[in-house]
């Protein structure tokens, strides 16, 4: 519609002329141009308010988007969410408040309950910022909670509160813990672990799977006398001490790389140079795909020890005053002797000794000096016997020689001679010269029996028969005859 607007001849004065039998007509033409003015400047006014409006709704749209997004956060986050009141009570959770416990029951509880009494300062303190004006990070603080259970070890959290505004005003308290149990678990076995690994009296050395060496502890140096920088980046080879041959090795990579372990004794070369003995223990470290990630080699200095089972063994089997074999050894190794006799035919001969005047000595002079003599005693009978004899002491002033391969009067006789001569040299002790002898009783194998009693039982009896004869003899056990002749 074109609407009729007044020629500018038409106007006088600023006054539109009233021409006659037009008057009503250019009134309508004036209202109707008014209405028209009006009704753009409404239609106009419309159009502005439906754009603001979807603007408007765009935005509520985008808000409950966003809105259902960080409510969907909040729900799949493994973090505890907590909304609370201003004075701590428990409003709203998220489903990983669970681990606390269930929704129903946390709710109308006041958080604070639920914080073990000694970090319940840090509780406060959190709560106390988060209702303050004064913008500002909010801090983080280790809480500790309790579950449900009480009998369950408490939860670790590391906790933040942040204020929820309404309308200007703080209307609730938004906490966020953060389960961190696990990670002080953690740090507390790497902490032991640690200090397990400094402290520890056995070396411990970290190795790669090629044996590249990683890390060392305090006690890898002290025994091996290499610093850290000495042996870190290292192969764990250039320790070996060439005792142990290629095929040890290779047999040691062969079980370690199948059952992941090895144990065993083996040799090792100091810095100095010094070879020692050392227990070792070998694990490896896999991931979860069974990988070998490490080897972590444990090892001791087991030199004392062994010297210490020397020693043991020693004192066993010798006689700590003389050194020469005890009752024990002498035994096993009449046994061993024996049955080597059984199977090879090769005979030997079993000597009892018993030293003369050596009681007069020991009673007179005092037992210190009857030690000394029968130390002597001891060196000369062992330096007048075969090395492939055998000659122990049974217990005072008693010894036995097993020799090996001996038979026959003549040859017996001449190990006798030579066991009396040996004895009967003066002893001179202290500006002393003292005076002994022995009397000594043979019985050999098979001719005077098969088995240790018997042999043992007719040197024995010899061994006497040469003490009734005076001494500084020996007896020859005769075979069926209980009291053999003298043959001196």
């Amino acid at each position: 519609m074109t609407l009729y607007k007044p020629d500018p001849e038409e106007m006088a004065n600023g006054q539109a002329l009233r021409l006659p039998g037009t008057a009503r007509a250019v009134a309508l033409h004036d209202q109707l141009y008014r209405y028209a003015e009006d009704l753009e400047q409404s239609v106009a006014r419309c159009s502005s308010l439906e754009s603001s409006n979807k603007e408007l709704l765009d935005t509520c749209d985008w808000l409950d988007s966003s809105r259902q997004e960080l409510d969907e956060l909040v729900r799949s986050s493994p973090d505890i969410h907590l909304i609370t009141n201003t004075s701590g009570i428990i409003l709203q959770c998220n489903p990983a408040a669970a681990a606390m416990a269930p929704a129903q029951r946390l709710a109308g509880e006041n958080i604070a309950d639920w914080v073990l009494s000694e970090w319940i300062d840090n509780c406060n303190l959190l709560r106390s910022e988060a209702m303050s004006y004064s913008p500002q990070d909010q801090r983080e603080l280790e809480l500790h909670l309790r579950h449900t259970s009480n009998d369950r070890f408490p939860m670790i959290v590391a906790a933040r509160a942040f204020p929820v505004h309404r309308k200007g005003v703080i209307h609730a308290v938004h906490w966020v813990l953060r389960n961190i149990t696990f990670l002080r678990e953690i740090e507390f076995d790497t902490q032991i672990a640690t200090m397990v690994f400094k402290s520890a009296a056995e070396g411990v050395m970290i190795t790669d799977p090629d044996g590249q060496i990683l890390a060392v502890n305090p006690a890898f140096s002290h025994i091996t006398g290499y610093s850290p920088e000495e042996a870190i980046g290292k192969n764990a080879s250039f320790l070996r001490s060439g005792i142990q041959d290629e095929a040890f090795f290779a047999e040691f990579w062969r079980a370690l790389r199948e059952t992941g372990k090895w144990q065993g004794e083996l040799y090792n070369r100091k810095k100095s140079g010094e070879m020692f003995p050392e227990w070792l223990t070998i694990s490896a470290v896999c991931d979860n795909a069974g990988r070998v990630l490490s080897y972590v080699a444990i090892f001791s200095d087991i030199s004392r020890l062994l010297r210490a089972e020397k020693r043991l063994a020693y004192l066993a089997h010798y006689d700590t005053l003389t050194g020469l074999p005890n009752r024990i050894l002498f035994q096993d190794r009449l046994k061993q002797i024996l049955a080597s006799a059984k199977r090879t035919g090769i005979p030997f001969t079993l000597i009892f000794i018993d030293l003369d005047k050596f009681k007069a000595i020991n009673d007179t002079l005092g037992h210190h000096t009857g030690d000394r003599v029968l130390q002597e005693a001891a060196r000369r009978l062992a330096a007048a016997l075969r090395e492939v004899d055998t000659v122990a002491r049974l217990g005072g002033d008693e010894f036995v020689v097993i020799a090996s391969g001996l038979s026959g009067q003549e040859h017996i006789g001449r190990v006798c001679d030579k066991a009396i001569e040996a004895l009967v040299k003066p002893i001179i002790l202290d500006n002393q010269t003292l005076q002994i002898g022995g009397s000594l009783g043979c019985a050999e194998y098979p001719r005077h029996g098969e088995d240790e009693n018997a042999l043992l039982r007719k040197a024995d009896i010899a061994m006497y028969r040469a003490k009734a004869a005076g001494g500084n003899s020996y007896f020859i056990s005769q075979e069926g005859d209980s009291f053999p002749a003298a043959t001196q």
